[in-house]
């Protein structure tokens, strides 16, 4: 009777070890592959999202640029056409004051006759830069015309 004994007890020790080894976690080596994995997959998605914020923040800058030179070309039209600058055909700069779009600053520069052809009494060449921290967002060129 003590064979049974004895071997009913190895099995119920093999047992335990047996739960003991699927219990114990991951290796080392398990969790430095698994590491290596998420690095790998994350090194192809944060270039991705760079992109696409560095094209959202050049969007944004770019509509902003838009909206402001809109502005600054529905001021013009109002203005008499004699009154604008230039009328002798040499170029004018002249910097509007800083415009605040979705919180952040934009200063307009306007030139008025840069292209001398089409700067005569009844015409001027307007060019419109919009700056933000000095450098170039957006330019539009128009020439403005009093019809008779």
């Amino acid at each position: 009777m003590k064979t049974t004994t004895t071997n009913h007890s190895i099995q119920v020790t093999q047992q335990q070890l047996a739960v003991r080894k699927s219990e114990r976690g991951l290796t080392l080596v398990e969790s430095v592959v698994s590491l290596l994995i998420f690095f790998v997959a994350l090194a192809g998605i944060v270039p991705i999202f760079l992109n696409y914020t560095i094209s959202t923040i050049n969007n944004e800058r770019r509509t902003a640029g838009i909206a402001i030179s809109q502005q600054v070309l529905d001021e013009i039209r109002q203005s008499n056409i004699a009154q604008l600058p230039a009328a002798n055909g040499t170029t004018t700069t002249e910097t509007k004051p800083s415009v605040s779009h979705l919180g952040k600053d934009y200063t307009p520069r306007v030139t008025y006759c840069q292209d001398a052809s089409y700067c005569d009494a009844t015409s001027r060449h307007i060019k419109i830069e919009v700056l933000q921290n000095g450098q170039s967002v957006y330019e539009a060129e128009t020439v403005f015309t009093k019809f008779d």
